[in-house]
């Protein structure tokens, strides 16, 4: 989320209404006792005030004032009043943008603007600022000073809160600010305040209303709904992570549609186109190799004579009616040892044999379908040979163990007579 409770628990912890005092230090941590602030020489050591920290989803609105009792006795005194406004950032760690031309100073003077200062909760209990300043209280310095601003947390719910800011002047520290924040309600706010103003006679021109009329004091001088959104309110202004809408003519996305298309064509036909082949060169395979089977005379496929073509179209075109029908042609691929075919690739094989509008394939057709198999047909005749060279070996091989034991055994029978006459004889 973009607001501020849900990034860091420490800011909902330090809303609301709270009793303040100030202590001022010099930049060697002498208090100082009294300054001039307009034209008055005002007590400041301590300095008692006010703070009402609202919070608003993304926006924060906070307000401080600190009165400065006049050093002489019955002399009018200061209420000084501090306009913050501040929201948070994109990055979603908590921090607190705070507006340049929100943070507001008065002691006679007109509204000042200061450059952004940054807040960042620390933990659950503390917040760390920093930023920049043209006016230094007590000091009227050429150039901005820096500040550091530190807010702990006293106990778990921020009843109690312990505030440091230092300033420098580049690198020497001009002034130091100790003080504590103790959490009232908004009518013990409204109330000290107004009794301040009796209390301590501030001057009725700064005398800002309480409750207020508006989200700041100065009225004229609060912030626009354009001026936060200009600023980065991430509730009314756009991230600046976020992706550039795609913007593209509705041509360009046809044109790239219909290259898509294309493209998506192109390689379903050509897959088609693969499977096709393959599915032929099974159907060749197989028709091939059952023919082969079939041949009493191994011979290439170059070397077949019309003869033997005729004769292995009469062995599937059983009806002898000169032309094989589908379900002679199934039967005689599915009676060899190739096995059964699919019925799609069969429809296939069917498709490419027979030319011509009939339900059949006459001798023609025969003949040109075994021209395109020419290789797959050879490949299988040269196996029928081997197989058939292996058979006739082992066929020679039981031949010659028959011969080799009927000769043995002539040997022995006539052993036998012999060794039969040398005993007569004896």
């Amino acid at each position: 989320s973009n607001n501020f409770v849900d990034q860091s628990v420490v800011w909902g912890k330090m809303a609301g209404y709270f009793k303040t005092e100030h202590y001022y230090y010099s930049g060697n941590y002498t208090p100082i006792e009294t300054s001039s602030i307009a034209s008055l020489v005002v007590k400041a050591f301590p300095s008692p005030g006010y703070e009402n920290f609202t919070i608003d989803g993304t926006r924060i609105y906070q307000h401080n004032y600190v009165f400065f009792e006049n050093a002489i006795e019955g002399g009018l005194s200061l209420v000084r009043y501090t306009d913050s406004s501040k929201h948070t950032s994109y990055e979603k760690d908590g921090s607190a943008i705070v507006l340049p031309y929100l943070t507001s100073f008065s002691d006679f003077t007109s509204q000042q603007e200061i450059p952004s200062s940054v807040s960042y909760p620390v933990g659950n209990n503390s917040l760390l600022a920093t930023g920049y300043s043209d006016s230094v209280f007590g000091f009227n310095d050429e150039g901005y000073t820096t500040w550091i601003e530190t807010k702990t947390c006293l106990d778990e719910s921020c009843d109690n809160m312990a505030v440091t800011v230092e300033n420098f002047v580049n690198e020497t520290r001009v002034l130091q600010i100790l003080g504590t924040q103790t959490r009232i309600s908004e009518e013990e706010f409204i109330e000290g305040m107004n009794q301040g103003y009796v209390g301590y006679n501030v001057v009725p021109s700064m005398q800002v209303p309480i409750p207020m009329e508006a989200s700041c004091n100065n009225v004229d001088q609060c912030i626009t709904e354009e001026e936060w959104c200009e600023s980065g309110d991430p509730s009314c202004s756009e991230s600046p992570y976020q992706e550039p809408d795609g913007k593209v003519k509705s041509g360009v996305i046809a044109g790239f549609t219909v290259a898509g298309f294309v493209v998506l064509l192109a390689i379903l036909y050509l897959v088609h186109a693969y499977m096709v082949k393959k599915r032929d060169e099974r159907n060749r395979v197989k028709f091939a190799s059952r023919v082969a089977q079939t041949m009493s005379i191994r011979k290439s496929a170059r070397s077949l004579s019309p003869a033997l073509l005729e004769k292995e179209f009469n062995k599937i075109d059983k009806e002898h009616g000169g032309r094989i029908t589908k379900e002679a042609l199934r039967e005689f691929l599915e009676s060899g040892k190739a096995g059964e075919i699919n019925d799609r690739d069969f429809e296939a094989l069917w498709a490419v044999m027979h030319s011509d509008s009939s339900d059949t394939v006459d001798f023609l057709e025969f003949c040109a379908y075994m021209a395109q198999c020419q290789d797959e047909y050879n490949a299988a005749a040269r196996a029928n040979r081997g197989s058939i060279a292996v058979a006739a070996s082992m066929a020679r091989m039981s031949v010659a163990r028959s011969l080799s034991v009927k000769v043995a055994t002539e040997e022995l029978k006539d052993l036998e007579a012999e060794e039969e006459g040398k005993d007569d004889t004896a």
